[in-house]
């Protein structure tokens, strides 16, 4: 297989990514201003009951297929098999969890009144037949990934403006919502002829086969542990949102996943540069090439800290901006849950990037399970204890302190398999860019007062100010990405 450029991947990845996280963020923005707070909870609701099914049916392959993917790119007829076993397997979990949700909200008293919402939003779940983004994140595949996901968002953001008119259309804005879902997933199964071929797979006497000799068995493990971390862990991101429309109402889910959204589009973002590198450090532990995998750990770890430090710096300084900008004077209330969520930004980020892709691509991902199930037990307890008395604030510090025990579970687990080595000079550089960064925002909101439309300014200013000191304190990640700016630009 012919090895694509991991900076070009990182760039068009760091687009997909953020767009994706961007795009419900764009749309609650303006649909919070029409549905408002109780609307935009009645949907988030739905989402959330939904995506409980979602994740069953998907198992572990949104991670898992990552791997197999790019551990089988050897040729044609190896990586066709392999797909074919993962879509069977995804067909058919698919296929029963569809059943099993129209039945349980149709059959459920509490759905009662909402039963057209939550069988709109069913649709989310019929589509994951298609859902196959693990087999292009595996092939390394990212401009087509970004490409397709830009246009098939811009057209879903076009129809919520034309349709999405007052507090009663929050129908129509489910149903774009499972469009935007539609179109990529299906825009996937029809690009799939260029990669997958028939030719060749034949019967096979071992192993749990299919007429087309498929190894169904061989994957069944990981995807279940995988399906079990992810159960795990969809419990305590979910809970807090179930739990909050139980003791206070659909209207205090809306201050809460409206600040969610804003960390997730935020730590999209800062993984989505170094999760180009886990299909590529997956086959160095296949091939027991640890150095190289080891150097690929390091590098991606200096450019996640060097986006996601100043991300919560930031987030916490202007969440006062950042939430009426974007939801309207109605959504205070979630200025206070998005500082505290804030942090979650660099947690998540380094338990994805030093805990997940370490244990999945070196196969341990029963210490993922481990990990993940103990930060279950402490995020339920805590948001029992939290919820009733601070709302969704306690919803967000309960968040907080299951990622930081996941997060510590995970890097005992995984630290065996790599060497952390940061120079002290690039770790003083980024200190020193912090503050002067920091001394910018803070200085600049004495100056310009309140508005929100000025959190622009301050995010712009900021941002040439952070990479700004980097550069001239000679941050070797900067420079690096500096000077390969300016060698493209020659040949240009």
């Amino acid at each position: 297989m012919e090895k694509k450029s991991l900076a070009k991947n990182s760039i068009f990845n760091m687009a997909y990514k953020g767009f994706t996280a961007l795009f419900p963020l764009i749309t609650t923005s303006y649909v919070s201003h029409v549905l408002l707070p109780a609307g935009v909870g009645r949907v988030s609701y739905a989402n959330t009951i939904a995506a409980y099914f979602v994740l069953i049916a998907s198992l572990g392959l949104p991670s898992y297929g990552v791997k197999a993917i790019a551990q089988s790119n050897v040729n044609k007829e190896q990586r066709s098999r392999t797909f074919l076993e993962l879509f069977f397997i995804n067909f058919v979990a698919t296929v029963l969890c569809t059943i099993a949700y129209y039945l349980f909200v149709n059959h459920f008293p509490h759905f009662a009144d909402r039963r057209p919402l939550f069988n709109v939003m069913g649709l989310m779940l019929i589509l994951n037949i298609f859902n196959i983004d693990w087999f292009y994140q595996g092939m390394e595949e990212y401009v087509y990934i970004s490409v397709r996901s830009f246009i098939v968002k811009i057209a879903s953001f076009g129809l919520m403006l034309l349709f999405v008119k007052d507090e009663s259309d929050y129908l129509i804005y489910a149903l774009i919502l499972c469009i935007a879902t539609a179109g990529n997933n299906l825009w996937n199964a029809w690009n799939l002829r260029k990669y997958i071929s028939l030719d060749g797979i034949r019967r096979s006497k071992h192993g749990i086969a299919v007429d087309t000799g498929l190894h169904i068995g061989r994957h069944m493990r990981p995807v279940m542990i995988l399906l079990a971390s992810s159960i795990a862990t969809d419990i305590y991101t979910m809970l807090d949102s179930v739990m909050l429309e139980y003791y206070y109402g659909e209207t205090n889910v809306g201050y809460y996943s409206n600040a969610v959204k804003i960390v997730r589009m935020t730590y999209t973002v800062v993984i989505a540069l170094v999760a180009v590198f886990y299909p590529r450090i997956s086959m160095c532990y296949k091939q027991k090439d640890y150095e190289t995998g080891n150097a690929l750990i390091n590098r991606g770890t200096q450019i996640l800290l060097l986006l996601a430090l100043p991300c919560v710096a930031g987030l916490m300084a202007t969440s006062g901006y950042v939430v009426p900008l974007l939801f309207g004077k109605a959504f205070d209330p979630a200025i206070s849950t998005l500082r505290i969520l804030s942090i979650l930004i660099l947690i998540f980020s380094i338990a994805y990037f030093l805990g997940h892709i370490i244990l999945t691509a070196t196969g341990m991902e029963k210490m993922i399970l481990r990990a993940t199930v103990t930060g279950a037990v402490v995020n339920v307890c805590a948001n029992f204890a939290l919820i009733p008395v601070l709302k969704q604030d306690g919803a967000a510090i309960a968040s907080v302190l299951s990622e930081v025990v996941v997060t510590t579970i995970l890097l005992v687990h995984a630290k065996k398999y790599y060497v952390l080595k940061f120079s002290r000079h690039y770790i003083l550089s980024l200190v020193m860019a912090l503050l002067v960064m920091l001394a910018v925002v803070f200085g600049m909101e004495r100056l310009i007062g309140k508005s929100p439309w000025m959190v622009l300014l301050i995010i712009v200013a900021a941002g040439i100010v952070y990479f700004a000191i980097l550069l001239l304190l000679h941050n070797e990640i900067v420079e690096k990405l500096v000077k390969k700016i300016k060698s493209r630009g020659k040949h240009l």
